[in-house]
């Protein structure tokens, strides 16, 4: 479980608030960035507040599209899924969206969610898009986090995600982005600064060691037309256990929640 020290913290007090005021959350940012902790701090503080918490993840939704059928026709590639199955999982994950909205319009039901964004994995919830739900995602009720690792803290956390990739503590551990695909988002991060005219070609001609400043200016462009909020990372916060035990987190809630459908 989440220690209690945490939420003394400044990014503590952040997400209990957010835990208290927000109707969705979506948790996103690089591999080894610390997300899956926040996600389950912020799980652990809603329960508390008495919010009935929803998940959604991409790993869930994603699995729905790894049909035998679909895969013959779209196989896997290099980095992961094939693109068209990656478009047409983050469409269903505007939809699932909209549905949960309208079947869930209690303050108290809150839907947290896992979108990594890089590498087109859910990219389509920050996209402005003509649809019923375009309001929801860009109101102040909803919001964006992704935490922003010093370089320091970087390095700590890609040597945590290698020992327990190596040596999972949890089913879940098991099934992380490995070393090779936490290299391939940091590229992919600066091949896309370089497009969107963040950084200079030519400083972009090798892959620069990580750059929090940078990280920053990517997330914030990306998540421009969201209520985007970045999470200073400079420390590690004390906890019990896999930070992938988000049963764990629910147990600690003073009412049972319910788990949304992941397909």
């Amino acid at each position: 479980m989440m220690d209690r020290g945490f939420a003394e913290t400044g990014n503590g007090r952040i997400l209990a608030g957010m835990a208290r005021n927000c109707r969705m959350i979506f948790f996103t940012g690089l591999p080894a960035s610390g997300k899956s902790f926040f996600l389950r701090a912020l799980i652990s503080m809603a329960g508390t507040a008495g919010r009935r918490v929803h998940l959604m993840r991409w790993d869930a939704g994603l699995a729905s599209f790894q049909t035998d059928e679909i895969l013959a026709r779209y196989p896997d590639v290099a980095d992961g899924s094939h693109p068209i199955v990656r478009m047409a999982a983050g469409l269903w994950g505007r939809k699932a969206v909209a549905r949960w909205r309208d079947m869930h319009p209690d303050h108290a039901e809150l839907l947290v969610g896992e979108v990594p964004i890089v590498g087109n994995r859910f990219s389509e919830l920050v996209k402005v898009l003509p649809d019923a739900v375009e309001a929801a995602l860009a109101s102040q009720k909803t919001a964006f986090v992704y935490p922003v690792p010093t370089s320091e803290m970087r390095a700590k956390l890609e040597a945590l995600r290698r020992e327990t990739f190596a040596n999972p503590r949890h089913p879940d551990e098991a099934k992380d982005a490995p070393p090779a695909t936490m290299e391939l988002a940091w590229r992919l991060t600066c091949a896309k600064s370089i497009e969107l005219g963040l950084v200079q070609a030519a400083e972009g001609e090798t892959t620069p060691a990580y750059d929090a400043a940078l990280y920053r200016r990517f997330f914030d462009r990306l998540l421009r037309h969201r209520n985007a909020r970045a999470l200073d990372v400079d420390m590690f916060y004390a906890s019990s256990g896999s930070a992938h035990n988000i049963q764990g987190a629910f147990r600690k809630s003073s009412r049972r929640p319910e788990k949304s459908r992941k397909r």
